[in-house]
């Protein structure tokens, strides 16, 4: 069985790369109705464009774009989950969390937070609920999950999002430090003025930090971090993809092994790398499959070479999961 349990259905902040994806994504419905390149075609593309804009994300014409996606390429489950910050019910939660202060880094976080939460965490749920008949009759089952941003002292809020809403799953992540985060544009400078294996002991101690929450299902994209900025020599970092997975294994959460990050990193690998891996099959710990799709054509991208990974390695099976309940499905 084919899965892909870490699709986004958006993803912000909101430019004009981001608006040229979104036409990407709408134009095979624009090609087969009109000439490519024709002012018509133009027209319809533009169209569909402001379209998709005006009704969200949580729309069934954006969606049926990632079920026919995922028909195409012969998944049979596919999890769609959107990242906490996303939501303006839980903006007070990142505001409380994150560095928004005076100084250049602070400015850049606020503006990037106003440009992303934009939607409802309750229109997220409810929508997709009502969609899980629709793709179940071609033959997908939908799964709706919830990516949660992971903060010291956060827990009591994280604990109630989890509790208010039938998840399938809880994946939980890494994507600030010390109140920065090192995704956010505007704010990667600081890779280039901390010590990189400080960075990375910083990180991987907070990674220890939300699997010993026991809150989560999964952790994403474990070593995700390589993406945004250098890393240290490999080496180096062995002792903590030990500690991480000795703390997985011993907890019993699962990790992903997602080909998003293999594709925006520098390395050209997928996270975590074939040696964080290795390790992660050493001490038992539970893989599911990510693609960490935030567009329709994203859908299942690199997949199959993840599979043939998981199984260079040793994995026989891969887990899934549904009501929170984890499953494991064999590697054929």
């Amino acid at each position: 069985m084919k899965v892909d349990f870490h699709v986004h259905l958006e993803e912000g902040p909101y430019s004009l790369d981001w608006l040229l994806k979104q036409a990407e994504s709408l134009r095979p419905l624009v090609e087969n109705a009109e000439v490519m390149g024709s002012r018509r075609w133009a027209s319809l593309l533009t169209n569909g464009l402001v379209e998709r804009l005006q009704q969200g994300p949580y729309s069934r014409d954006w969606l049926e774009l990632y079920r026919l996606r995922a028909k195409q390429a012969g998944i049979q489950q596919v999890c769609v989950v959107e990242h906490l910050y996303r939501f303006h019910e839980y903006r007070s939660y990142y505001e409380q969390h994150m560095h928004i202060g005076s100084d250049r880094l602070g400015a850049a976080q606020r503006k990037w937070l106003s440009q992303v939460a934009n939607d409802s965490l309750d229109s997220f749920v409810v929508f997709l609920q009502k969609e899980r008949l629709r793709w179940a009759e071609d033959g997908i089952e939908l799964r709706v999950g919830i990516e949660l941003d992971y903060f010291s002292g956060g827990e009591e809020t994280l604990r109630h999002v989890i509790n208010q809403y039938p998840w399938d799953v809880c994946i939980g992540a890494v994507h600030f430090l010390e109140g920065w985060g090192y995704s956010i544009q505007g704010a990667q400078e600081r890779f280039g003025r901390q010590e990189l294996i400080g960075l990375y002991s910083l990180y991987f101690d907070k990674l220890e930090q939300a699997i010993e929450s026991q809150l989560f299902d999964v952790i994403a994209h474990i070593d995700g971090i390589k993406a945004f900025g250098m890393r240290p020599d490999e080496t180096a970092l062995l002792p903590y993809y030990q500690r991480v997975a000795r703390a997985l294994g011993r907890i019993g959460i699962a990790t992903e092994l997602n080909t998003g990050y293999g594709l925006a990193s520098q390395f050209r690998e997928f996270s975590p790398s074939y040696r964080f891996l290795e390790i992660l099959f050493q001490n038992g710990v539970p893989i599911t499959l990510a693609s960490s799709a935030t567009a329709p054509d994203q859908v299942g991208q690199q997949l199959d070479e993840a599979r043939a990974q998981l199984k260079r390695v040793g994995y026989t099976s891969f887990a899934v999961f549904e009501k929170r309940k984890r499953s494991m499905l064999a590697l054929d």
